[in-house]
């Protein structure tokens, strides 16, 4: 028998280890097909579908089935709407009161009773986010094609300073009409999130529909000067509320701004400089004001030292 030289050794060893190369790299590429089809056969199960989008705000909207969620169900489900516009219908909506009447919603909620910006809450949107979502809103009421949606999935981004193109902050909450009124419910408040490569639209919209777990990152505030109509819901079998669910009733839209608990004596505690000063780096972490406003703030807060 005839003795291999050294290189032809080092051929038949190159020869060997290309099969096993290719094996692993056709194992890879299984793998992430059977990956990708899984989301895709778990997204399409939640029966949702895109109704409207900008850059930084993405709709999506909820058909009623037999599998949605319990906590989306309502006796009825209407149209948005109907609740903003007393049952107008998407051939009669005036775009004009539909957008000031959904701003004003955000102008009433925020995140915190801060003690810094003059102990109004800080907004939860700003006005252009809002006036955003209200057009998105109008679009996907009148020109959804196989009829008005009944609930909404709502996913809103900030790009973070810091990091822009890497690092955001989500925000999502769900819409849908009841009988009582338009009910809000948050899971996600300025949610950081970060990521290895830049990102694109499908990393940060690719998001499942779940039942929101309230806690204090999720939770809204609604301030005691504001109009009748804005509540926190609460179910009869809860008999509390839950501060990351909203209620918003149809008087809400045309009613002006009363305080609440008037008969009620609260004396606030005045907030020390130290946590004022929490308060507003805590702020400045979320993402809800700028470095700007941030130094401008500390610096009269430092003043009162």
């Amino acid at each position: 028998m005839r003795k291999l030289s050294r290189r032809n050794w080092e051929k038949l060893a190159a020869c060997l280890k290309k099969p096993i190369r290719a094996k692993k790299k056709n194992l890879n590429l299984l793998s992430f097909f059977l990956t990708l089809l899984f989301t895709i056969s778990c997204l399409s199960s939640q029966r949702k579908g895109m109704a409207s989008s900008s850059d930084s705000i993405v709709l999506y909207y909820l058909k009623k089935s037999s599998e949605s969620p319990i906590f989306l169900q309502a006796e009825t489900w209407l149209p948005i709407a109907s609740g903003v516009l007393t049952g107008a219908g998407p051939d009669q909506l005036d775009k004009g009161e539909f957008l000031s009447r959904w701003e004003k919603l955000f102008k009433f909620t925020g995140v915190a009773d801060t003690g810094v910006l003059n102990s109004e809450p800080v907004r939860l949107f700003t006005e252009e986010e809002s006036s955003r979502l209200g057009e998105l809103l109008y679009r996907a009421e009148t020109e959804i094609p196989d009829g008005l949606p009944q609930a909404y999935q709502v996913i809103i981004k900030r790009e973070d300073p810091i990091r822009p193109g890497l690092r955001i902050r989500r925000t999502i909450f769900y819409i849908r009409n009841s009988l009582d009124g338009i009910v809000l419910e948050f899971s996600e408040i300025g949610q950081v999130l970060d990521f290895q490569t830049a990102y694109s639209f499908r990393d940060w919209t690719l998001v499942p529909i779940q039942k929101p777990e309230p806690s204090s990152r999720n939770s809204i505030y609604l301030p005691e000067m504001r109009p009748e109509g804005l509540e926190y819901l609460i179910f009869a079998t809860e008999g509390e509320e839950v501060k990351n669910r909203i209620l918003v009733r149809n008087g809400f839209w045309t009613a002006n701004a009363s305080k609440k608990n008037v008969g009620a004596t609260t004396k606030k505690v005045p907030k020390t400089i130290e946590d004022r000063l929490r308060t507003l780096q805590e702020l400045l972490d979320k993402g809800l004001i700028s470095k700007q406003e941030y130094e401008r703030k500390k610096a009269e807060i430092l003043k009162d030292l």
